[in-house]
C-alpha cells in the first residue's frame, strides 16, 4: 500500500458523495404550473387585489376599463394569478420620445405588478414577452413604458440603468429597449 497524505484519501472518499449531490434541485416554480394568459372580466377583482399588494394605488374600475382593451396578460401559479401586466393601445413618436394624440402605434407597457413570493422567476420576463407579441400581432410599430426617474442626463440614461435600474428596467434593458429622459420621466421604447 502507498504511503501518502490524508488528503488524498477524503478527496477519493469524497468524489462518490459529490456525485450523489449533483441531482438536479427542484425549486416550487418547477413544481407549480405557471400559464400567462389574456385577462378576462372574470379576472379584474383578482388583478385588483394582485396590484394592491404590490403598492399600487387601483381601483377595480379602472383595472375593468383596461382588461376590456384585451390586451392585458396575467401570470397564473396552479390558475392563481400571482402577476398582473396591463397593456394599451397609445400614439408614440420615437424621434420626439412623446406620445401624441391620434390613433394608437404602440402598445403600452405598464409596471408588472408580482406577488414578491413568485418574484425572480421569469414571470416579468414573460409578460413583457406576451405584451410585445399581442401588439405585433395588432400590427403596432412599438412597444413603450414610462419608468422611474433617473438623475442622469439624456444620454447616459441606459447606463444608469444598467446599474441602478429596477427589476423592470432590467428587463426591458435585456430585451433591447432604448431609453431616454422625457418630460414623462424615463421612457422606453423598442421597435416591433
Amino acid at each position: 500500500m502507498k504511503a501518502g497524505f490524508k488528503s488524498e484519501l477524503l478527496e477519493t472518499e469524497k468524489e462518490p458523495k459529490e456525485e450523489q449531490k449533483k441531482k438536479k434541485f427542484r425549486s416550487a416554480s418547477d413544481v407549480e404550473e405557471l400559464e400567462i394568459k389574456k385577462l378576462e372580466e372574470k379576472d379584474v377583482k383578482e388583478a385588483t387585489r394582485v396590484m394592491s399588494k404590490c403598492m399600487f394605488s387601483v381601483t377595480e374600475k379602472e383595472i375593468k376599463d383596461i382588461v376590456e382593451r384585451e390586451m392585458s396578460y396575467g401570470a397564473f401559479v396552479d390558475r392563481i394569478l400571482v402577476g398582473v401586466g396591463l397593456s394599451w393601445e397609445v400614439r408614440f413618436n420615437p424621434e420626439s420620445w412623446e406620445f401624441e394624440e391620434g390613433e394608437g402605434n404602440s402598445i403600452f407597457l405598464e409596471d408588472d405588478a408580482i406577488l414578491l413570493a413568485y418574484e425572480g422567476r421569469g414571470i416579468r420576463e414573460l409578460l413583457i414577452e406576451k405584451r410585445e407579441e399581442e401588439g405585433g400581432e395588432d400590427g403596432l410599430e412599438y412597444a413603450v413604458a414610462i419608468t422611474s426617474d433617473t438623475t442622469a442626463g439624456d444620454e447616459k440614461v441606459g447606463e444608469v440603468v444598467g446599474k441602478r435600474g429596477n427589476k423592470t428596467e432590467r428587463a426591458l434593458l435585456k430585451r433591447k429597449y432604448r431609453f431616454s429622459k422625457t418630460r414623462n420621466g424615463v421612457v422606453a421604447y423598442k421597435k416591433l
